[in-house]
């Protein structure tokens, strides 16, 4: 890093220490023409007393100059000492500033140190004791982020924990309940007991579904995970999705439609992963799209930008602005979604982050005009008859 000579600290100091030089050499100019002058009239003075003030005047020799005359051993042993004394005043007083800065400096990292992170060092120079202070600064600004980060991330902790507890908790109740029904109660009717059964079944599976995607979340989000890429064509992809959720169009009374580029829209991708995420978003779409009683499903080829564009849009009801920048974190569901819809709240996160393995990326967005999520995806870099091959 190029730096003014001039701001540098080394070359304060050594300027500080010339200019003190400086000052002390004009000091013993001065202390000299002081002693002169004092000289001369102890001279005359005794001159006078003596009665021969005039002609000893007249006769007298002219002075040769400050440096010039001679002194005692005694009084340049005294200059010397002085000197040296004026010189280190001068040079205290100049670094005095200096000195006072990296006390500044030393204090606000104690503080720092002692959890005061809103101290904020004023920076009074430039060169090394500027970078020294930015540097201070920067460093209490990444801790006092860090901090954050944890506490945010201690926070989720214990919400996460709080949310497995409490939809583990709910299915796992009414499991004890009716398998307790079903062991103290023997005279119950066949058909009761195939209910109370068929209760338990539907209860145990979402548990188990609950833990099947919070450990997929785990792993997707620690990259415990390997993607096998190969050519996946996106329409006949989608087509396939949609497939798969025909008896719950048809259960929920659902239109899906499609709107597909007409030429191939070819990605590299991990089919299993990919069929995971946007299941989880078919899935989504038919829980909170059954009042709009149609979903729009598009793929289309951005050939200009190299990617893919598949979009899901519901026209249920609309997702708050407040809400839609949490919908992909885990665990997060709208509180009537919680005791309507019974899903786990993972699949939304597990969604991104399979759509982040892919180098992709997923935002949603909600209006009257639907509830799109849009997932883009970079095309593939081979050409598209080595796909067709």
């Amino acid at each position: 890093m190029k730096r003014n000579i001039f701001h540098s600290f080394r070359w304060k100091l050594v300027a500080y220490a010339g200019l003190s030089i400086l000052l002390t050499i004009l000091a013993d100019v001065g202390l000299l023409a002081l002693w002169k002058a004092i000289e001369t009239r102890l001279t005359i003075i005794l001159s006078q007393r003596e009665g021969g003030s005039s002609a000893m005047q007249l006769n007298r020799p002219p002075v040769r100059g400050i440096f010039g005359m001679e002194l005692p051993p005694y009084i340049w042993i005294i200059l010397i000492v002085v000197s040296i004394l004026l010189f280190l005043l001068f040079y205290i007083i100049f670094t005095a500033p200096l000195v006072m800065y990296f006390r500044e400096i030393l204090k606000g990292v104690e503080r720092i140190k002692n959890g005061d992170l809103e101290t904020e060092l004023p920076i009074r120079y430039t060169g090394e004791l500027g970078e020294l202070g930015n540097a201070v600064n920067a460093m209490r600004i990444e801790l006092d982020n860090t901090r954050r980060k944890d506490a945010e991330t201690e926070h989720r902790n214990d919400e996460l924990i709080t949310n497995v507890a409490h939809d583990l908790r709910t299915p796992l109740t009414s499991v004890i309940g009716y398998l307790d029904l079903l062991r103290t109660q023997e005279e119950l009717p066949e058909d009761v007991r195939n209910k109370y059964i068929d209760i338990a079944y539907r209860k145990s599976a979402r548990m188990e579904g609950l833990v099947t995607d919070l450990f997929d979340f785990t792993r997707y989000k620690k990259n415990k995970v390997t993607a096998a890429m190969e050519p996946l064509e996106m329409r006949q992809f989608m087509e396939q999705v949609m497939d798969e959720f025909y008896p719950s169009f048809v259960e929920q009374g659902l239109n899906c439609y499609s709107s597909f580029s007409q030429e191939p829209v070819y990605i590299d991708g991990d089919g299993e992963l990919l069929s995971r995420a946007f299941c989880n978003l078919m899935g989504n779409a038919v829980k909170y799209g059954a009042e709009g009683k149609q979903i729009w499903v598009e793929v289309e080829n951005r050939k200009e930008q190299g990617i893919a564009r598949i979009a899901i849009t519901n026209y249920g009801r609309i997702i708050p602005a407040k809400e839609l920048q949490y919908i992909f974190d885990k665990f997060y569901r709208g509180d009537s979604a919680r005791s309507t819809t019974g899903g786990t709240g993972l699949g939304l996160a597990i969604a991104k982050n399979i759509i982040t393995m892919h180098d992709g990326e997923i935002t949603a967005h909600s209006s009257e005009r639907g509830t799109v999520f849009e997932v883009l995806l970079p095309l593939a870099k081979r050409k598209d008859n080595d796909h067709e091959k």
